[in-house]
């Protein structure tokens, strides 16, 4: 029988239900049903956030008052089970499509740990994949309709509650049930900018419970899966299939919509574009964001031979217990430290090498370069990490690189051979972008690799698997080390023209001045990094000293206002979202001295295609349909015989009128039909 009792938790002083059933059970038991699949028990009231501030103390003096001492002896109880094939089917089935997946995950693990530990494991997978109510497995019509009765549930709640700091708490109690929560940095911004009322707006929003729900159900499903140990070379490499399934499915309902939504010129409408076609012809299409990664590279290899600096390559990978499979088993290591998560993973390289650029930072040593993330088979990243640099400097890069990387567990079994590994590039047998070319390929999609080396995957699915491991997880795949901003070479690519020397807005530079500005135009619009970095002050040029910087705006409207003596003004305010708070910054164009150019100068909004092009050609097809309905009724035919008999009747009148005229006694008769031929003189105006 289960029993419910308040529990004091004395080291983080909070309280909370707990269901406890007799020893006998295991406590844990599989074959007994309870609370496991999110299903409160009937009757069920939450209790752990009482309204009442006497309620609330008076639950905790009743749990004082009955202290609860155990110790846990499961490891004393051997398992029985009572059915363990029901025992799967009853954690397996409320997942849906991913229940598949967690049952051949049982019947692996069972061979290799045994029935118990495959159990709890599964049953941990579970638990994980449920949050109250709602699964992450869930498909995506469930997941919208729970976005939207989540939405208005939550919107109904806060509507109660006056004060705004309150009515946020509530949110975040609400969006922590279901794994959400809002990044510190964004609560802290909201606070200071007066704007906590857009975090409670975003959380009544359908469409905002929709991004939120499936970013992190794609995290909780990928994270499930590398602790069921499907992620590893022999089995589902770098992702899980499941993972791959639904990103394919999004990406398809992505292309679906793009190509059903344009981009028009708002003062000429018929300037407009899919937005399918527009992402074909930006970074977003693969081919053009390896072609511009290979352009940056070989810039900065020109450039590095031309000052006879040297190119090294570095590969820094985690600490054992970040792996989760070794050698075909599952890493104790990895267990013992909580199962570690890919995230955690990649941030413990991230402070590796942010340690790294502090310490080359003290010495005064300066490097450029590329770092690229790529994921071991079992979903661990480690990183590439290419770096150009005077020769006299190459030893000191070298060491304080290493001692970054091997702070961290220096003494485990294979750290010296694994864990930090350097190769110098030899510029007489290749070419540092040739030595980089299969990790960017492998990264992007996986042109010119007919075989991946670590998974035996052809290049193309390896690729596939690659990015969706990385876009699951939230990874930045690429990072340039150095230069100049790639922002404003990107915005100058949109002025075609050359600059003019007598244009107005260059009145106030020199010669040399507006050669400077046009070779840095030039170099962006002959995709020439090398000439790019020079113009713009070399590869060590600082964000603030460099020759042209982006110019950020946040959008402006225009509303009328009316003053405290009731005049109606214009009055120009920074545009705001749709959840209140003010718009980010965008590009609007490049400064170089005082010289500001517009990059950005048309002002484009989306709408539905179909709409789109229903509303351009609204008063056209009005008309034709109007024409056409005339036709097909013979109106014209009817109305022509109307007139017709109406002027054969004028001219039987006019005879009668004239022979009247010449008979004086028919004069009277005559007189009291002048109305009429007046009438039938506007007539024959009319038909001629």
């Amino acid at each position: 029988m289960t029993q419910r009792i308040l529990v004091h938790d004395l080291a983080n002083d909070s309280y909370e239900y707990v269901n406890f059933l007799h020893a006998q059970t295991l406590c844990s038991s599989y074959s007994r049903p309870d609370t496991a699949n999110a299903v409160p028990l009937p009757g069920y009231v939450d209790h752990t956030r009482p309204d009442s501030d006497y309620a609330a103390a008076f639950l905790r003096r009743q749990a004082l008052s009955q202290p609860i001492h155990s110790y846990d002896v499961s490891d004393n109880i051997k398992p029985s089970f009572a059915s363990p094939c029901m025992d799967v089917i009853r954690l397996t089935k409320p997942h849906r499509a991913f229940g598949p997946v967690m049952s051949r995950a049982y019947l692996n693990m069972s061979k290799k740990v045994g029935q118990l530990e495959a159990m709890r494991a599964l049953e941990a997978a579970s638990k994980r994949l449920t949050k109250m109510e709602f699964r992450y497995t869930a498909s995506d019509e469930e997941l919208c309709d729970f976005a939207k009765s989540k939405s208005t549930q939550v919107m109904r709640q806060v509507a109660k509650i006056d004060d705004e700091a309150k009515a946020f708490e509530r949110v975040c109690e609400i969006l922590a049930d279901y794994g959400l929560a809002f990044r510190p940095e964004q609560i802290k911004k909201a606070e200071e900018n007066g704007e906590l009322k857009s975090l409670i707006n975003r959380a009544t929003n359908e469409l905002w419970w929709r991004r939120a729900l499936r970013k992190r159900a794609a995290i909780e499903i990928e994270r499930v899966a590398r602790d069921l140990t499907l992620v590893h070379k022999h089995g589902q490499a770098y992702c899980s299939n499941f993972s791959l399934t639904r990103r394919r499915q999004r990406d398809a309902d992505n292309a679906d919509m793009l190509k059903n939504t344009v981009a028009y010129d708002e003062d000429d409408a018929e300037n407009w574009f899919s937005l399918y076609e527009l992402s074909n012809k930006s970074i977003s299409n693969p081919e053009i964001r390896r072609a511009e990664m290979f352009v940056r590279l070989k810039g900065f290899e020109n450039i590095a031979k031309s000052c006879g600096h040297v190119a090294m390559f570095y590969t820094p990978t985690c600490p054992s217990r970040f792996h989760s499979v070794s050698k075909g088993k599952v890493n104790q290591a990895w267990l013992d430290a909580g199962r570690p998560t890919t995230r955690d993973a990649h941030q413990y390289m991230t402070s590796v090498f942010n340690n790294f650029r502090k310490a080359i930072d003290k010495a005064g040593i300066k490097v450029y370069g590329l770092r690229v993330v790529e994921p071991h088979a079992d979903g661990c990243p480690h990183w590439h990490v290419l770096l150009f640099m005077a020769p006299a400097h190459r030893d000191a890069v070298t060491n304080a690189f290493r001692a970054a990387a091997m702070a961290d567990s220096p003494n485990e079994p294979g750290a010296n051979t694994y864990r930090f590994k350097t190769e110098s590039i030899d510029w007489s047998k290749g070419s540092a972008v040739g030595y980089v070319a299969k990790y960017l390929s492998k990264n992007i999609d996986g042109q010119h690799i007919p075989t991946d080396l670590a998974t035996e995957l052809d290049g193309l699915s390896a690729a596939e698997r690659v990015v969706t491991w990385a876009r699951v997880n939230g990874l930045r795949q690429f990072q340039f080390i150095g230069g100049p901003s790639v922002t404003v070479w990107r915005e100058l690519r949109r002025l075609r023209e050359e600059f003019k020397e007598d244009d107005a807005v260059f009145k106030h530079l020199d010669a040399g001045e507006w050669l400077t500005l046009e070779n840095v135009r030039r170099a962006a619009d002959t995709s020439d990094w090398e000439a790019f970095c020079l113009a713009m002050g070399g590869v060590f040029v600082r964000r603030q000293d460099q020759t042209i910087r982006p110019v950020y705006q946040v959008p402006q409207i225009m509303e009328k206002l009316i003053d405290e003596w009731g005049e109606e003004y214009t009055a120009s305010l920074a545009s705001k979202t749709r959840y209140g708070d003010v718009a980010g910054a965008r590009v609007v164009g490049v400064v170089f001295r005082a010289a500001f150019l517009a990059t950005r100068t048309r002002n484009w909004k989306t709408e539905n295609k179909e709409t789109f092009l229903r509303g351009t050609k609204r008063i056209m097809t009005g008309v034709t349909d109007v024409f056409e309905a005339l036709e097909r009724e013979q109106e014209y035919h009817r109305m022509a015989d109307e007139q017709y008999e109406q002027y054969q009747n004028y001219l039987e009148r006019v005879d009668e009128l004239t022979a009247l005229a010449f008979d004086e006694s028919e004069w009277p008769a005559f007189v009291g039909v002048a109305h009429d031929v007046g009438q039938a003189d506007s007539f024959l105006d009319l038909c001629q």
